[in-house]
């Protein structure tokens, strides 16, 4: 089967390798399609070689681990003990695999278990023809979501949507989101929809573009109209919910001042480098400050099926689809800072 590899320093190789066979509680699955992540890029496209043996943001990196944690597919076979799908079943896989005992698991918080490990890092994902996971960890796509939804919502979607659970959106509040990419202008699109004012920043006009064909009311280059944006803030007094999508150390320092009296921020863009806050704002303006560690699994079905309930697609969002036999000019042009969501698909 055709499998991506990144060796590190932004090399990319396809080779030919084994299809692999399901154990207990796992199934083979066949992929239909398959998103691409920032984390990818950070975590492993862009690690120089002599440091993919390692620890990178907190996670496992490894140059012979097959990347990629966005998978939707169909079930191909099955391995002993599995009783909850079917050779057939349309299926998304989340992420994040914990232990299956631990208090975390059982809640199905899969993301906060002590032992957990991540397809695409910890163990072979999803850029490849097929890709073993566990059965606990796949939910079912219903006829309405296409595969490019279910890998969509696998991670990008899925984790801009748990954001604004998680800041407790309201209709009719202001959002702000800070940096535009994947999960950014998912986050709009998700606000737009629920009835909210939204205000996206970011310093690439594409992007900026791109979120406001998604739904963003206004968006800014904060540090080129600071006054414009200002304005756009509820009359100057803040955002109602601030949703820090970028990851990078000016966006997150800058959520403080976005914020208004009383309001909250959400942090969900992942980075390893430190950022001074202006604590006394933080106190004076009684602000909440949240981190959203992505989604469990039981939460990932809930979403999708809400989908349906509401007749939302996010496949609007995807603006690059690819075969893998053209990994090398995806991963590239994402790299590059390519617009929207980028998808491999498989016939």
């Amino acid at each position: 089967m055709r499998t991506v590899l990144f060796p590190g320093d932004r090399k990319i190789e396809i080779v030919e390798t084994t299809k692999p066979k399901p154990g207990f509680g796992q199934v083979l699955i066949e992929m239909k399609a398959a998103g691409l992540c920032g984390s990818d890029l950070h975590q492993q496209y862009r690690v120089p070689a002599s440091q993919r043996k390692g620890i990178v943001v907190g996670h496992r990196t490894d140059p012979c681990t097959i990347p990629g944690h966005e998978p939707a597919g169909v079930v191909a076979s099955l391995g002993e003990g599995v009783s909850n799908l079917s050779i057939g079943d349309r299926v998304a896989v989340a992420h994040v695999t914990g232990c299956g005992h631990c208090q975390a698991c059982r809640r199905g918080r899969d993301i906060d278990c002590k032992n957990k490990v991540f397809y695409g890092l910890d163990r072979d994902g999803a850029l490849s023809d097929f890709m073993v996971a566990e059965a606990k960890d796949c939910v079912k796509l219903p006829d309405q979501i296409s595969f490019v939804e279910g890998a969509i919502w696998a991670c990008g979607a899925g984790t801009a949507y748990a954001a604004l659970e998680r800041g407790g959106l309201v209709a009719g509040q202001t959002v702000a989101v800070v940096g535009l990419g994947p999960v950014g202008a998912a986050a709009c699109f998700f606000a737009q929809k629920a009835g909210a004012r939204v205000i996206g920043i970011d310093p690439i006009e594409a992007r900026r573009e791109h979120a406001k064909s998604l739904g963003a009311d206004h968006t800014f280059d904060a540090m080129k109209h600071p006054d414009e944006l200002t304005r756009a803030l509820t009359r100057g007094e803040g955002a109602d919910l601030v949703i820090e999508a970028s990851g990078v150390s000016p966006g997150r320092a800058s959520t403080v001042s976005l914020a208004r009296v009383g309001g909250t921020i959400v942090f969900v863009g992942l980075n390893d480098a430190l950022v001074e806050f202006d604590i006394d704002q933080v106190i004076q303006k009684q602000l909440n400050l949240k981190g959203c560690w992505v989604f469990g699994t039981p939460d990932l079905q809930e979403m999708i099926n809400h989908a349906v309930d509401t007749g939302i697609s996010v496949e609007e969002m995807v603006t690059y689809r690819y075969s893998l036999e053209d990994a090398e000019t995806a991963i590239t042009n994402f790299d590059k800072g390519s617009l929207g969501k980028t998808v491999f698909v498989w016939p």
